[in-house]
């Protein structure tokens, strides 16, 4: 019986099934979809919580330094790529055509003083520091310009802003000053010699001859770069001829391209991070300025319109310009305009998604060291 027993139990064992062994390849094989699945779900989330865009470059203001005046160069005072201060000379046109034509004004001022039988020796005077009043308001009221509209950028504080207005001020009442001067002056030489067409006339020849013989030197509007210097003495320019290329170098910004579906949580004011091909190892914070609201033809710029157009004409994929400040300025000296920049937008604040965006900014930065 025991052994029937033994037998019978050794029987039943060997009845029960082996365990199956687990395919790796179909494991490798549902691992890989798994990963994949994720991967969409992730990117269908991250395109509107943390879009990103390797489409965007650093932007600064250009300005194509040209001569109010024509005239042959006499002399070029800076260098391709030359970093500039305000006030500082570029180049300078011939000065002796507009010192012969200031000449013949003040001739023909005195001519007709001695025609009226007065002196117009206070005339002069006053008409010298209208013209210099002159030229010094319209530079204030370019630099004021500029300044307002960085701050209206949210790049200067608006006490900047209130500066730059109460220097445009001066400037006006400077002017204001020389012109009631100049009237006084007028006045003096009688009330019939004031109102005298002739006078009236040269004076005004005088006025515009001295304002030319200023607008022979050119300077820099502000803190900036020269570059695309292609001008040597020797070269005649005419008015309104660009003859370089500056770089306003108080304040930069970055416009990125962004794909239709990264814009639907993007606000002015959001937060982004940037990354540069030239400056790598470091993250940039910054901030949405503004979001573009339309697009152009297949041009760069639609001519029709003036709007920017899409990078990619033949690809559905639409993208729209947004304009990011950094939240320091000014930003370092080695970004240069035009820098390449990779940038993702904190759109909705949540924990999971922006600690991801973090870390692949901070990646990223390490990686453009290969670039």
């Amino acid at each position: 019986m025991e052994h029937a027993s033994a037998g019978g139990g050794a029987l039943m064992t060997d009845d029960i099934p082996a365990p199956a062994k687990r395919d790796p390849v179909r494991a490798l094989v549902l691992g890989l979809v798994g990963v994949a699945i994720a991967l969409f779900a992730y990117t269908l989330v991250a395109d509107r919580m943390t879009p990103t865009s390797h489409q965007a470059t650093a932007q600064a203001f250009l300005i194509r330094m040209a001569p109010e005046v024509g005239g042959r160069v006499i002399s070029v005072d800076v260098s391709d790529n030359e970093v500039v201060q305000p006030g500082d000379l570029l180049f300078r046109l011939d000065p002796r055509p507009y010192e012969i034509a200031i000449a013949q004004a003040e001739a023909r001022v005195a001519q007709v003083g001695q025609t009226l039988g007065a002196s117009t020796a206070a005339v002069e005077t006053a008409q010298a520091r209208v013209a210099e009043a002159l030229a010094a308001r319209g530079n204030t009221r370019e630099q004021t310009a500029r300044v307002l509209e960085l701050v209206r950028r949210g790049v200067y504080p608006p006490a900047r802003g209130e500066d730059a207005q109460a220097s445009l001020a001066r400037a006006e009442a400077s002017l204001q000053a020389a012109s009631s001067e100049l009237e006084r002056a007028r006045q003096n030489l009688g009330p019939a010699g004031a109102a005298n067409p002739q006078l009236r006339e040269a004076l005004s020849g005088l006025e515009r001859a001295r304002l030319d013989l200023l607008r022979t030197r050119v300077v820099a509007p502000s803190t900036g770069v020269v570059t695309n210097l292609n001008l040597s003495p020797g070269s005649y320019l005419a008015p309104g001829q660009a003859a370089l290329t500056f770089i306003d170098g108080r304040a930069y910004w970055v416009s990125a391209l962004m794909r239709e579906n990264n814009l639907e949580y993007m606000r002015p004011g959001t937060s982004v991070e940037m990354v540069f091909d030239a400056l790598p190892g470091r993250v940039f914070s910054g901030r949405v300025e503004s979001i573009g609201w339309g697009l152009g033809g297949t041009a760069p710029v639609d001519q029709a319109t003036g709007l920017l157009s899409p990078t990619k004409p033949n690809n559905d994929t639409r993208r729209f310009p947004v304009t990011l400040l950094f939240n320091e300025q000014p930003p370092p000296r080695s970004l240069r305009y035009g820098s390449q920049a990779s940038i993702v937008a904190y759109a909705v604040s949540h924990p999971v998604m922006d600690a991801i965006a973090y870390a692949v900014m901070r990646i990223r930065s390490v990686l453009a060291y290969l670039s």
